[in-house]
């Protein structure tokens, strides 16, 4: 697996780590920068403009390092990865907000376990941001500056790139316009700088486009020449449907996806299959990922429902489960106190992971299966008295 243009940061001390790190992501096709302390990693993101952010869950600057790197970065495809001694430590690394783990010794089956996600992720916000180039000028405002000029260099949906002909500073909001070739709405708007380079090439995020500028600005990308999908991997892991509910399931794989994540899932079992959407709950690195369904419309609640009726009307199936990612929306793997607690037993089991080991999940999850194969038992004795 070659995972062409895509850079990992490592801003980890331990020698050793970051040998074996270097070694195998440039074998993986990855390039790799190094940078000392979490200071210069935040002077040196323009240039470096990674994907992966590696980090040692025993340095404390790694760890400020990443809240202030995922907002600079203005992007989601900037994903974290971080470094354990061992399990103990994963429930407060995801409180902190790492998005993968890797436990030492770092080891390649664990790193090509979030390298095949990380594909997924990167394949699916790279079709969506695919920026179009275009050299005309735009118009800048920030601050006390007004009516700053500017050379738009590309632009997506989400964002573009410009020069500018003055120096701004990363996390600046300001305000732009400009106008589209062969379209009469200028697109005008504000956004927030993701990333500066001394240059003048700067990164700006949109934050705000009235509904016509929106609409000129799709309209035209969707008309405009661009790479071609084949550029980038095919999104979407298969795993294994381990356990299964109305409100979530539990799901085997290598390369599962961060918490928050959200995703697409199809669901398998004898050629019979169910469209289903869902966002992680649980994550055990390179083992599975536990994953509440987003029950918001009906068409999502009968879906779910007609597959688990058929599976149980199959004896001895083995369904499995395609997930692909859409986006990584930040979820708080704890929850709330007050907040009505689920019937679904899976999903309350789910929801509250988080206080776990991964032995201790995986015994409850077993437990919850004895139960239910006890319930349906009793169910057909009374059926059949």
């Amino acid at each position: 697996m070659v995972m062409m243009n895509t850079r990992a940061l490592l801003v980890v001390r331990d020698t050793v780590a970051v040998d074996t790190l270097t070694s195998l992501l440039r074998n993986e096709g990855v390039d790799v920068a190094r940078v000392p302390d979490a200071t210069k990693a935040v002077v040196g993101l323009p240039d470096h403009a990674p994907d992966l952010i590696f980090a040692d869950f025993a340095d404390a600057d790694a760890m400020t390092l990443l809240e202030t790197l995922r907002p600079a970065a203005g992007a989601p495809s900037l994903l974290s990865v971080f470094l354990l001694q061992d399990e103990s430590e994963r429930a407060a690394a995801l409180r902190l907000g790492a998005q993968f783990i890797i436990y030492k010794p770092v080891s390649m089956s664990q790193l090509r376990s979030v390298l095949i996600a990380t594909r997924s992720l990167l394949s699916r916000e790279r079709r969506r941001t695919t920026r179009v180039p275009i050299q005309i000028p735009v118009t800048l405002g920030w601050g006390g500056e007004e009516n700053v000029e500017g050379i738009l260099l590309d632009v997506s949906g989400t964002g573009m790139d410009v020069l500018i002909s003055r120096p701004v500073s990363n996390f600046t909001e300001l305000k732009f316009q400009f106008e589209l070739p062969e379209r009469t709405v200028p697109v005008a708007g504000s956004g927030v700088v993701a990333w500066a380079r001394s240059t003048g090439e700067t990164g700006v995020r949109f934050e705000n486009l009235s509904e016509d500028a929106h609409k000129s600005l799709v309209t035209w990308l969707n008309s405009a020449p661009q790479d071609s999908p084949e550029n980038y991997a095919a999104s979407g892991v298969q795993c294994k449907l381990t356990d299964l509910s109305l409100g979530g399931c539990y799901v085997e794989s290598e390369s599962p996806f961060p918490i928050g994540t959200r995703l697409d899932l199809i669901l398998q079992a004898r050629g019979t299959f169910a469209a289903a959407q869902g966002r992680v709950r649980v994550l055990h690195p390179s083992y599975g990922m536990g994953i509440e369904f987003l029950a918001d419309t009906e068409e999502n609640k009968s879906a779910v429902s007609g597959f688990l009726t058929f599976l149980v009307s199959q004896a001895g199936v083995a369904p499995e489960l395609r997930a692909s990612p859409r986006e990584i929306v930040p979820l708080d793997p704890v929850i709330p106190e007050g907040e009505d607690e689920p019937e679904d037993a899976l999903l309350h089991l789910l929801r509250h992971e988080i206080g776990m080991s991964q032995a201790d999940f995986l015994s409850a999850l077993q437990n919850q299966r004895g139960a239910a194969s006890e319930s349906e038992e009793e169910t057909a004795e009374a059926a059949n008295a």
